[in-house]
């Protein structure tokens, strides 16, 4: 399908097959077109964690009130904001290979390192916190399209509990959830898509 096919066939799934299984391959094709997203400067912020263990999603699921998607759902993914990526450290190991490879100048290399040193620490506790959110985001929203592309239903969720969930995972403290997605096939393959307002109710051209 094409893309406005794509983005029209993808729905939030509130009920999956239960018997149906996804191999890692099915993850490993989505991830591989997930990791195109757009990150700032290219650092690549954001991680993925995969639960397909059935018992360990049982155990998400009591952490986010019981809903049923996620005792469906072939898997449940924890979407992650990674702060060691927003780091002049991360941004030498992204970049260095570039050089090396003559993508890049050093003159170009040490503007770039020094244009993210300055954004790296010029971010306090709030502004990383909202950036870690912004390119989750738009990952996230790749991963959902790729899935789809790939036959996969999914439905992003809010992350409750977290305190809990790091310990019940053991996620790393620089790990930040940012939102859960279940993911499979959906039952309801004709379920009709909620109302949406009409373009000229939320763009605005030049001016309010």
């Amino acid at each position: 399908m094409d893309f406005a096919q794509l983005a029209a066939a993808r729905h939030s799934a509130v009920n999956f097959e239960k018997d149906f299984r996804m191999t890692e391959q099915d993850f490993k094709q989505i991830f591989e077109l997930t990791k195109l997203a757009p990150s700032v400067y290219n650092l690549q912020l954001t991680n993925y964690f995969v639960i397909t263990d059935e018992e360990k999603k049982e155990a998400l699921r009591d952490l986010h009130f019981g809903q049923y998607k996620i005792h469906t759902a072939s898997a449940a993914v924890l979407v992650l904001g990674n702060r060691q990526s927003a780091t002049v450290e991360s941004a030498e190991k992204m970049y260095m290979p570039m050089k090396m490879l003559q993508m890049m100048d050093e003159c170009e290399y040490n503007a770039t390192i020094e244009s993210i040193a300055q954004y790296a620490n010029g971010l306090d506790e709030a502004g990383l916190r909202d950036e870690l959110l912004r390119n989750a985001s738009l990952h996230a929203m790749l991963f959902m399209l790729a899935a789809k592309h790939y036959g996969f239903d999914t439905c992003p969720m809010h992350v409750h509990n977290v305190p809990q969930l790091r310990e019940l995972f053991s996620i790393p403290a620089h790990l930040e959830p940012i939102m859960l997605i279940t993911i499979g096939k959906s039952v309801d393959k004709e379920r009709p898509r909620g109302y949406r307002k009409p373009v000229s109710e939320f763009v605005q051209f030049n001016s309010f």
